[in-house]
């Protein structure tokens, strides 16, 4: 007669190494990851991520102490999921290795005076929270970097001084100064320029918020004008309109929290669409008989200037609009610009095409707007980061631009 076969009873080092597992498991999870960084939101990737390794770390962690039935079902468990957690792994260490960039880069740090890292609570969505319909950043301080208590990436407004005048920079990431300090943000370059230039009486606020399009600029125009007394304001402006007009139809979303594609998605798919060699007849298609027509008769950036426009005629607002210069527009990229932009008409085909008709009919509308796209053709050093985004000498060079706009505008103090 066979005997039944007996089972070991666990023994207590299988449940002290289960347990640190479980808590390797815990440390890796998303609730984990939250903690040790104090990021309050990841990314839909850094999730799934996560709970890939956190849930074969828990398989492991149960299958170790058990016996019988049970264990052979972990294990089978284990079996089916090593591929996954393979492939996680690989998409973690292209990840870290920066695959897709090292294919075919759409950001090059490497021109930045400041390369010691741009601090994690700005990469974060919790650097902002809205407040009364507005996007506004979180009161933050540390790296060189400085939010006030209402919000904004400049000093709180104080009591206006006799003969002072007062100007905001409103746009997006790059107005607001990305990747670099305050001492270089453009609005703080403009005004050391301006009093270089004998305005010592102007005080430049910024007004910058990342991702914000023309249409939020006003918005929070209209909510601090008074706040801060402001005499006159440049709109740095379009790249944002722009850019959101060209996704909106070439990289929709994939309802997938962007995984499939755009800035979120997993890494490996990143590279293998950047190791293509043309876009698909059918975008292009879409893009030369839809996107660039429309554009050109009505968009997004055109209304906010018509609309901005009228709002600092009625409250009597000296009011300038700057087009942002872009990589694609620049006459010849210089350096790791090269190589950027070759990456940008590959992925992104039309952008630069959309760049140059969407400005062109902003031009259009004969009011005070101003191309800056030419900025940095006389100069042989690089200055972009990315498509929009500028190192610290590009912001100077631009802000330089930017104060011979404005100085126009600025009465003296007797004239007062």
């Amino acid at each position: 007669m066979e005997q039944p076969v007996e089972h070991s009873p666990p023994r207590i080092g299988d449940f002290a190494i289960a347990g640190l597992i479980a808590v390797l498991a815990i440390a890796v999870s998303p609730i984990g990851i939250r903690l040790a960084t104090g990021r309050l939101d990841l990314s839909p990737r850094v999730v799934v991520l996560s709970l890939t390794f956190s849930a074969f770390l828990l398989l492991v962690a149960a299958a170790l102490p058990s016996r019988g039935r049970i264990q052979a079902v972990l294990f089978y468990l284990l079996i089916l999921s090593f591929p996954v957690m393979l492939l996680a792994g690989i998409e973690a260490g292209a990840v870290a290795f920066h695959l897709a960039d090292r294919i075919a880069p759409l950001e090059d740090l490497s021109t930045l005076v400041n390369r010691s890292g741009w601090p994690s609570h700005f990469m974060s969505g919790g650097r902002k929270v809205e407040r009364d319909g507005l996007l506004l950043y979180s009161p933050w301080q540390g790296e060189g970097i400085s939010i006030n208590e209402l919000g904004l990436r400049t000093a709180l407004p104080g009591q206006k001084q006799i003969g002072e005048w007062r100007i905001a920079i409103t746009g997006g990431s790059v107005a607001f100064g990305w990747r670099v300090r305050d001492s270089d943000t453009i609005p703080v370059q403009m005004q050391e320029e301006l009093h270089e230039r004998g305005f010592s009486h102007v005080t430049v606020y910024n007004f910058g918020i990342d991702s914000a399009s023309l249409s939020d600029e006003l918005a929070l125009l209209k909510r601090f004008q008074k706040t801060y007394e402001i005499d006159q304001v440049i709109f740095l402006t379009g790249a944002n309109d722009v850019t959101f007009t060209y996704m909106g139809m070439a990289s929709p979303a994939d309802g997938f929290g962007g995984l499939i594609a755009g800035v979120n998605a997993f890494e490996l798919l990143k590279a293998i669409g950047r190791l293509k060699v043309s876009a698909p007849p059918a975008l292009l298609e879409k893009l030369d008989n839809e996107l660039l027509p429309g554009a050109s008769r009505r968009n997004s950036l055109l209304n906010g200037i018509i609309a901005a426009d009228e709002y600092c005629r009625e409250i009597a607002l000296r009011c300038d609009f700057v087009l942002q210069p872009v990589l694609l527009s620049r006459r010849k990229p210089i350096g790791p610009e090269i190589r950027l932009a070759q990456t940008l008409r590959q992925v992104y085909p039309r952008y630069g095409e959309l760049f140059r008709t969407i400005y062109r009919t902003a031009m259009s509308a004969r009011l005070a707007v101003h191309d800056a796209s030419d900025v940095f053709d006389q100069s042989t050093e690089p200055y972009f980061i990315d498509v929009t985004h500028l190192n610290e000498a590009g912001n100077r060079r631009l802000a330089a631009r930017i104060a011979e706009i404005a100085a126009p505008r600025v009465p003296t103090p007797r004239s007062m």
